[in-house]
């Protein structure tokens, strides 16, 4: 059965790598399919450390042992990026995820420098101890996380297709999981070896299986974004308010070009038309039918980092220049926003310029 089971492994392996290597060649890859390969990289890595001994690792094996921590902890993540729609991987999470990554770096960086001739035998098991129990807590954390990410957002007008996905999901999934912690992990300790080890690597495969399948369906079901709810209607006199606020507000971003300072805000520009906030915010949406006041500014300061990338005389000019003679605070921002309105980052937009560009010279 042993050897069952190593072949059982490393296929996980392979496929999990194999998962990586096709997502690398992607042309264009989404928050899903990053956050995928990070945990088939774990997942691979926990294969491995399975299948072959520390000595045969060598220098591999502390590596894989952190490159372990991607497992569920990435796996939370690419949960949210199956079952929530526009999710944006920001601070909280990444503070969980590295939180869980953390202890196991931080083991793996005092046996490297030999710590225990420093701190005793006794002091390191103690602190090694306490990491083990904080990763442990995040860890379940997390799990349940993943659970969870299923579950909301569950609703009988559901399509067929995506009730099937969401169940077969949380099916395998809590399945699996109860298997291994509450059965393996805290279970009975005397069941043989070799069935702990095959039923560990069965719930790897039928995990990966399934989650490949999410994530195939999710390519071509993508989930939708919420509507935001519908505006109340505004009288007539109201509208033609907003409409006449609407074309002041449009002088004023083309002469004056307000939207340049970072620190451009509503309250800045019903100060300027001498306006109430609400009217103001009001003529952007109803006059001028923009979703609010910041896409309807970064819109302008789009439009004004797409001529100075287009201008070849700017053409060794850095992105994060533009970015910030363009009015946006930081790099970051300017990315999200010019991508929102083009469909191509910065980056890509000046490289097709610049393509174009030469085309035209050779066809001259």
């Amino acid at each position: 059965m042993l050897d069952l089971v190593l072949a059982i492994k490393l296929g996980v392996a392979a496929i999990a790598l194999t998962w990586i290597a096709v997502i690398v060649m992607m042309p264009r890859r989404q928050t899903l399919h990053i956050v995928w390969a990070i945990f088939c990289g774990g997942l691979a890595a926990v294969m491995l450390r399975e299948v072959f001994t520390p000595a045969q690792l060598g220098p591999m094996g502390p590596a894989l042992i952190i490159a372990s921590c991607a497992t569920c902890s990435l796996f939370w993540l690419v949960a949210r990026a199956l079952f929530r729609p526009g999710a944006v991987i920001g601070w909280p999470q990444l503070v969980l995820v590295g939180g869980i990554f953390a202890p196991t770096v931080i083991k793996q960086g005092l046996l490297a420098v030999n710590a225990e001739a420093m701190l005793g035998t006794a002091a390191q098991a103690q602190l090694f101890e306490s990491l083990s129990q904080g990763q442990t807590l995040l860890s379940s954390t997390v799990l349940v996380l993943s659970f969870w990410e299923g579950v909301r957002g569950w609703s009988p007008a559901l399509p067929a297709n995506e009730k099937r996905l969401r169940g077969l999901f949380l099916a395998t999934f809590g399945l699996c999981v109860s298997t291994c912690v509450m059965l393996l992990d805290h279970g009975n300790a005397n069941l043989p070896p070799a069935f702990m080890a095959a039923t560990q690597a069965l719930c790897a495969l039928a995990i990966l299986i399934v989650t490949s399948i999410a994530v195939r369906f999710r390519a071509h079901h993508p989930l939708a974004h919420p509507q935001p709810p519908a505006r109340p209607a505004l009288s007539a006199e109201s509208q033609q308010e907003a409409r006449d606020m609407a074309r002041r507000i449009h002088a004023l971003m083309e002469q004056d070009a307000p939207y340049l300072d970072p620190d451009f805000k509503v309250a800045t520009l019903a100060r300027r038309l001498r306006e109430p906030d609400y009217k103001v915010s009001r003529a952007i949406t109803a006059g001028l039918e923009a979703p609010n006041f910041n896409r309807y500014v970064n819109g302008w300061r789009v439009a004004y980092a797409k001529g100075r990338l287009a201008d070849p005389e700017r053409d060794r000019e850095p992105i994060l220049n533009i970015a910030l003679d363009s009015g946006f605070a930081s790099l970051g921002p300017f990315n999200r926003a010019f991508k929102d309105v083009t469909g191509q980052t910065p980056r890509e937009f000046r490289k097709a310029r610049a393509g174009h560009d030469a085309a035209l010279i050779r066809t001259a």
